[in-house]
């Protein structure tokens, strides 16, 4: 009998040889993962200055000329697969296309009705067969358990009830429990699954050595994988009632694939009316711990990869949310409250403060975080809290009655005068009680709502708000300037979300807010005259930068805790206090979940926001949103695992795989030429046709007339040349890309070529530093010098490069400016970006 892991590769090579599409090599990966054909060596022009070139100097060799990339796809005849397709064959596929076409249920009926009417036996009838094909005896309430929890003691009761039976309470919050470990056995059952978290596990180790997540994985089990949970809520169609899911994603899948809906775990579902009251929440997490630590002592799943049964372990070990939510799981007092900043002891200060003058003047007050060090929380520090909070508050319980809505009012009354003395603790988190989850720890800083909608949007409010017009930092005046100058910035037209005009910047998303951090501070500060006003920005990017690169250091860490800490300290200083706010001291940590998880990207609730709606997208009704939603969640995953079956058919795997593609292109092309898809072909005309011009130094190379193109297509990323672009704030010609001996350069692609002999290069004239060393932006804090990362002043050159498209490492946005200057900026990393 063969061992699974023979098996395994059995399997995968009958599954690779009946998938349709020609793989492609990732193009973001370095040259030496990449690279099919030999090593190139350079011609010794390259190790000239460039800065001491007068004429144009190609760099090229025979394998650059003429070694076209080799396929790794087996194209022979599909043997295993059936061609008879069958009634719960195309219901899987029909499901797959409800879901990522977003139809409801009366659209798949009508789509029945009318293949119906044409004849197609086999077509299911209405989406009740569908259901009926997919899970033979689908029985909903075997898949979660309902639950009624009371809002003022966390009392909760799986039968009817309309007051609360402990406090008598008339709110009450319904809960939908799913069984977390039926949901990984569903992606179990996916062929595939199982070995991806192997090697994503193993990539994580080494990418993540340095911080406390590395440790765990080296620590845990070999079959053991970790989980991170989110909680946050969503409007529905129904603008009476919303959706608070508690979701889980798993660490060891590849991004994006862990914020793809089938690879999301819903460990419970609130829905409501309104905002779930701390103690529905603690009871939900209750509910959910009680799963999870019967996972972390481990679960036997069988595994469709292996095809045999086997223990896996599961430690959720972090949670990232924004702030209010945090608050609820965690158990502590909102942010804006004393005590609030769920990291450290910082009690804030109360400033009491007005707005506009005379008859139109109005007094508030806001709670502020000045600029000192404070103790850290610990879980250590929160367990010796939390029992003094818990034998403070039992006489309390035991000598009062919570029959009256009066007495109910009082105990709230206590209850938040011991917030105070409590440090902001209102009770224990479920999830503490987890082996690596620890409080102050695993609350992980979210990157979305503190620094970009949060500091960063404070910072831009101060400085181009009409209100503060007046003030020696404000750049109101300058807006029209700084606009003028953004224009000139080329992102690459992938980018999720461009930044528009700063007139519309309380319009903003918080796409944009990122897109104008990494992309627009440039341009920015060339109107700043103040050089404090600038350091201050450089040290918020720097460290930002550093904080989203591929993997951070212990290095990395030390320099983004002292530029924020630069930043904050700096921030009051110019500023003022009044405009400390929770965001901008929560800068202060956000070393801290480098330390314990790694970079930003990682843990982004960028992620968790789309889930959201991707899960509620799912549902179409006005009633009964989460059970439509477990329902479809379900029944999505058996298709799913239908889909992924080696026997199923090739004619609909093709159709499904361009379904559940969710890296395709824009733009569609047929024309495929050596691992790449061309766009029609172009003139050569449009190019310089001159005797120093692009197309006669690429027509020099080679000795037959060359096919020109403006765009390809490689590993699903768009490149264009710099001849055609959508329009001036857009361009796909900017690169960073692989050279001997594992370096990095930069460049500007001139031309898209094809030879008579099926090979595609790229034209690329590189870009060089202006002066040797000057390429930097460099700023002073303290006597100490830092240079701002990802941001390169280049110029372009005379030397050129053939290249195949497989050695470009990544898009790069960029300023070409006036005086042949251009400024590359790179985005931190290919993680949450194009």
């Amino acid at each position: 009998m063969p061992s699974p892991a023979t098996h395994y590769r059995r399997r995968n090579n009958l599954l690779r040889k009946n998938y349709w599409k020609t793989t492609i090599l990732p193009s973001n990966l370095s040259r030496k993962s990449t690279t099919d054909t030999s090593d190139a060596q350079q011609l010794p022009a390259e190790q000239i200055d460039s800065t001491e070139l007068n004429s144009a100097t190609v760099i090229t060799n025979k394998d650059d000329l003429h070694d076209s990339c080799k396929s790794i796809n087996d194209l022979s005849p599909t043997f295993n697969r059936h061609f008879l397709l069958t009634s719960r064959d195309i219901a899987a596929a029909v499901m797959i296309y409800k879901v990522r076409r977003l139809q409801n249920n009366k659209d798949i009926d009508s789509l029945c009705k009318l293949f119906n009417a044409l004849s197609v036996n086999l077509f299911p009838k209405s989406m009740k067969a569908i259901e009926r094909q997919l899970h033979p005896d689908f029985d909903l309430n075997k898949f979660y358990k309902f639950y009624r929890i009371c809002s003022n003691c966390g009392a909760y009761d799986s039968n009817s009830m309309f007051k609360c039976k402990s406090c008598n309470d008339a709110l009450i919050f319904k809960f939908y429990l799913c069984s977390i470990k039926q949901q990984i056995q569903q992606l179990l059952s996916i062929f595939g699954f199982f070995t991806r978290l192997k090697e994503e596990k193993i990539n994580n180790i080494n990418l993540f050595s340095s911080t406390k997540y590395g440790e765990i994985l080296r620590e845990i089990e070999v079959n053991a994988f970790t989980l991170m949970i989110s909680f946050d809520g969503v409007s529905t169609g129904n603008k009476n009632l919303s959706l608070w899911p508690f979701t889980m994603i798993f660490n060891e899948l590849p991004i994006p694939e862990r914020r793809y809906l089938e690879n999301i775990l819903i460990a419970g579902i609130i829905p409501t009316g309104k905002k779930p009251t701390n103690h529905v929440v603690q009871t939900c997490l209750q509910l959910i711990y009680e799963q999870l630590i019967t996972l972390e002592l481990g679960q036997e799943f069988f595994i469709n990869d292996l095809d045999q049964r086997a223990v896996i372990h599961f430690y959720n070990i972090a949670s990232c949310t924004d702030k209010p939510a945090e608050a609820l799981m965690a158990n502590v007092v909102l942010y804006n409250a004393e005590y609030g900043c769920p990291k450290c002891f910082h009690a804030g200060e109360l400033y009491h403060g007005q707005r506009g003058s005379g008859a139109n003047a109005v007094t508030f007050t806001i709670r502020v975080y000045p600029f000192v060090d404070c103790e850290l929380r610990t879980q250590e520090k929160y367990i010796q809290i939390v029992q003094q909070l818990t034998n403070r508050l039992k006489p309390i319980n035991n000598n009062s009655s919570c029959t009256k809505k009066k007495t109910v009012s009082k105990k709230t009354k206590k209850r938040k005068e011991k917030k105070i003395a409590h440090f902001g603790h209102l009770g224990s988190c479920p999830l503490t009680k987890l082996k690596y989850f620890h409080y102050g720890t695993s609350f992980l800083t979210d990157s979305l709502h503190t620094i970009y909608a949060g500091a960063f949007k404070q910072l831009l409010h101060l400085l181009f708000h009409s209100e503060y017009r007046n003030k020696s930092w404000s750049l109101f005046t300058k807006i029209t300037q700084i606009d003028e100058s953004l224009t000139l910035v080329q992102t690459p037209s992938t980018t999720q979300r461009r930044f528009r005009s700063l007139k519309f910047i309380s319009k903003y998303k918080g796409s944009e807010y990122r897109c104008l951090f990494h992309f627009g501070l440039t341009s920015l500060v060339r109107h700043i005259n103040d050089n404090g006003l600038k350091n201050l920005l450089f040290s918020f990017v720097s460290a930002i930068n550093l904080a989203s690169s591929n993997y951070v250091t212990d290095e990395t860490i030390e320099i983004v805790e002292k530029l924020l800490h630069y930043f904050v300290q700096r921030f009051e200083e110019i500023f003022g206090i009044r405009h400390m706010s929770s965001n901008i001291h929560s800068l202060l940590h956000v070393h801290q979940g480098l330390s314990v998880m790694g970079p930003l990207w990682f843990y982004s609730t960028f992620s968790f926001e789309g889930i959201d709606k991707d899960l509620v997208s799912t549902v179409h009704g006005t009633t009964e949103f989460a059970k439509q939603l477990i329902r479809q969640h379900i029944l999505y995953r058996d298709s799913l695992v239908l889909h992924k079956h080696e026997s199923y058919p090739l004619i609909l795997f093709t159709f499904n795989e361009e379904l559940l593609d969710r890296k395709q292109s824009n733009i569609h092309y047929k024309n495929f030429v050596d691992s790449c898809f061309l766009s029609n072909p172009v003139s050569k005309d449009l190019y310089d046709t001159s005797e120093n011009g692009i197309a006669t130094r690429v027509q020099s190379l080679f000795n037959d007339d060359l096919i020109f193109y403006h765009i390809l297509i490689i590993s699903g990323v768009l490149i264009k040349t710099t001849v055609t672009a959508y329009g001036k704030l857009v361009a796909d010609s900017c690169i960073s890309f692989s050279f001997a001996d594992d370096q990095v350069k930069y460049g500007l692609i001139r031309a898209i070529v094809q030879s008579k002999k099926n090979t595609v290069r790229l034209f690329i004239e590189e870009l060089v530093e202006i002066k040797p060393g000057a390429s930097k932006i460099k700023f002073n804090i303290s006597n100490n010098q830092y240079q701002v990362p990802n941001i390169l002043r280049l110029r372009p050159s005379t030397i050129f490069h053939l290249k195949h498209p497989k050695f470009i490492l990544k898009k790069n946005a960029c300023i070409c400016e006036p005086g042949n200057r251009v400024t590359v900026l790179e985005y931190p990393n290919l993680k949450d970006n194009s």
